[in-house]
């Protein structure tokens, strides 16, 4: 393990969806309080923020992407900066050489967005009884601001858990809801600003979409390549699409074709990384866009939710505050059952070896699968 300005360590753990089988690394192995949401969908679209050709996905990606990362791994420097232990990417993957990203640390476990002055949404399952909101650091400014170079993380970028205001998981049966929304310690400072928030809307039939997070604890990455699958425009509780996400994915922002939050990513395909016969290391999965598995958990009831709890404030909360129309819609029920489970916990602890639940996974390939061939719903 080696000590490095602006990065650390982090866990490895994978589900074996399409095997129908779940396995968890020792504690050591463990990832820290996430759901596995992996794989890439055709083309690896994931692009470094600084080298992103739009500006206002790179504002974003600067000011309103939040890292949960470890309060034990992650260390103020006399000079104010911070510094944390890491591995690469190819050493906790155990990578093939010329895999993406094999030389970059890996500091995250989750990934959230900042929605108001001094609030982070993430993913529900990042936030439990094993891995409670002030066991992490939540961290801006986790990207690289030019090749091979991070850019240095300082006072104004670290902030700690006051509370957790808002936050729900879903049952057998249901992949939603799956959110915790945080109070930091402290409103946001320097050049931090929340995300605007799509108003309580259906997307677009094959919308296009943009992911924000930090996908097997990696800095930073934009993916802006991916695109609506399944709607659920009567549900409005979550989206399919065939975005490219990996564990520490948990939370990531994503975003409609106006650059406005329409999500978090909560789940998806697995594994994350696979060895292919004759070869003893290890490759990223690659799926077809087809084949899109990625469950979006909607914004509009995450919104709806924090405003029912007593929440205040004008920007999310008015009837009017997204753009003239309302930012929280509670859902509709789904019209009898989906077929689709979802696990009540994170499953993969650093404290313990715990594996999720066989039924989650199953439901969620009989998902995936029966997507495919019903009807769309207009």
């Amino acid at each position: 393990m080696a000590l490095v300005k602006g990065v650390m360590r982090t866990h490895s753990c994978f589900a074996l969806l399409l095997g129908l089988a779940t396995a968890c690394g020792s504690p050591d192995e463990g990832s820290v309080g996430e759901l596995t949401a992996p794989v890439v969908y055709g083309e690896d679209d994931r692009v470094e923020v600084y080298n992103h050709p739009n500006a206002e996905l790179r504002a974003i990606a600067e000011q309103s992407i939040v890292a949960l990362m470890p309060s034990f791994r992650i260390s103020r420097e006399p000079n104010g900066t911070y510094s944390l232990f890491t591995n690469s990417l190819k050493d906790s993957r155990d990578l093939c050489e010329g895999e993406l990203f094999g030389d970059q640390p890996t500091a995250a476990s989750c990934s959230g967005v900042l929605i108001d002055d001094d609030l982070v949404l993430t993913a529900g399952h990042c936030i439990d009884e094993r891995t409670p909101c002030d066991f992490y650091s939540f961290v801006f400014n986790y990207h690289y601001a030019q090749p091979n170079m991070l850019a240095a993380i300082g006072d104004e970028d670290v902030y700690t858990c006051r509370r957790v205001v808002s936050q729900a998981s879903a049952g057998s049966g249901a992949f939603t809801p799956d959110f915790a929304v945080i109070q930091l310690d402290r409103p946001v400072q320097g050049d931090q600003a929340p995300a605007v928030i799509r108003p309580a809307s259906a997307l677009a039939e094959q919308e296009s979409l943009s992911m924000i997070g930090f996908g097997s604890g990696l800095p930073a990455k934009i993916d802006d390549g991916g695109s609506v699958a399944d709607r659920r425009a009567a549900e409005l509780d979550f989206f399919v699409a065939n975005l490219d996400a990996f564990q520490g994915h948990s939370g990531s922002a994503t975003f409609d074709s106006q650059n406005r939050l329409a999500g978090i990513l909560i789940g998806g395909r697995a594994p994350d990384y696979v060895k292919l016969e004759g070869e003893d290391c290890a490759r990223v999965s690659v799926y077809e866009d087809s084949q899109a598995g990625e469950i979006v958990h909607n914004i509009a009831p995450i919104v709806a939710a924090l405003c029912q709890d007593g929440w205040q404030a004008e920007d999310l909360c008015d009837p009017d505050a997204c753009g003239g129309e309302p930012c929280g819609s509670a859902p509709l029920p789904s019209e009898g059952g989906n077929g689709v489970f979802t696990p009540q916990s994170s499953g993969c602890t650093a404290s313990t070896g715990s594996t999720r639940s066989w039924s989650g996974w199953l439901g969620l390939l009989l998902f995936v699968v029966a997507r495919r061939f019903r009807p769309r719903v207009a």
